[in-house]
């Protein structure tokens, strides 16, 4: 007998495998950064680029143990890795060694045109009887 291209009607449409539930910010940066830990990353360049949101959730979690965020000259860390707050979209552990902060490049300033003076049927007329007026001056 061959089978039919059917679908199996037992799961339900749209069913998929289930995933690992997301966990507070400071549960998926400690996650990351164990796993990076276990592949033997070098944590003197790891780098915790973190939405804002994500920032502000660890820094408000009462779970988190004040030992593991700390703040020195301006920067925050957690669990010894430094912290870069916003700039991206979904919360990640650069393992890369790129700096904290990456230089902003300047642009050069831009030069702006200056407007020609507006010519109407008026400014035009002035013009003229000012023209006229200096060659009768010119002319007495």
């Amino acid at each position: 007998m061959a089978s039919s291209p059917m679908r199996d009607l037992s799961q339900p449409i749209g069913a998929r495998a289930p995933t690992r539930r997301r966990g507070t910010a400071a549960e998926e940066m400690r996650l990351l950064i164990d796993k990076a830990d276990e592949e033997g990353a070098d944590r003197k360049k790891m780098v915790l680029r973190m939405t804002l949101r994500d920032v502000s959730e660890l820094k408000r979690d009462p779970k988190v143990p004040s030992e593991d965020i700390a703040y020195s000259e301006g920067q925050m860390r957690y669990l010894g890795i430094p912290v870069a707050q916003g700039g991206v979209t979904q919360s990640t552990l650069d393992t890369s060694g790129a700096p904290i902060n990456p230089p902003v490049e300047e642009k050069p300033a831009k030069v702006k045109k200056v407007a020609k003076p507006r010519v109407t049927k008026a400014s035009k007329a002035k013009a003229e009887a000012e023209a006229a007026a200096a060659e009768a001056a010119l002319a007495d």
